[in-house]
């Protein structure tokens, strides 16, 4: 399953209770959004799965980041990160 043309990927996700990262993270696409830029795909389980490809950010709440227009990621990539029990897209950045 390739990556949509022109989304950003997730380049790095540190996240290793995620269903859905086992050498990256092989969510079909994943969405940005909440108070803190969580991955709203964020799914914790011990189970491994998803698509054999790299994820794409499909979509993006965010609207105070400088990356979102019209609710879409315009990063290259993102990296994902955080604790055991929430993953946060590491590229936000505020608008100034």
């Amino acid at each position: 399953m390739p990556v949509s043309i022109g989304l950003p990927i997730v380049s790095s996700c540190s996240v290793e209770t995620c269903g859905y990262n086992h050498d990256g993270c092989h969510a079909g696409a994943i969405s940005v959004g909440g108070s803190h830029a969580h991955c709203n795909t964020f799914v914790a389980t011990d189970d491994k799965g998803g698509a054999d490809a790299t994820a794409a950010v499909g979509a993006c709440s965010r609207d105070d980041c400088s990356h979102n227009v019209d609710l879409m990621c315009t990063a290259d990539s993102i990296a994902v990160g955080g604790s055991t029990d929430v993953a946060d897209c590491l590229t936000f950045a505020a608008r100034v």
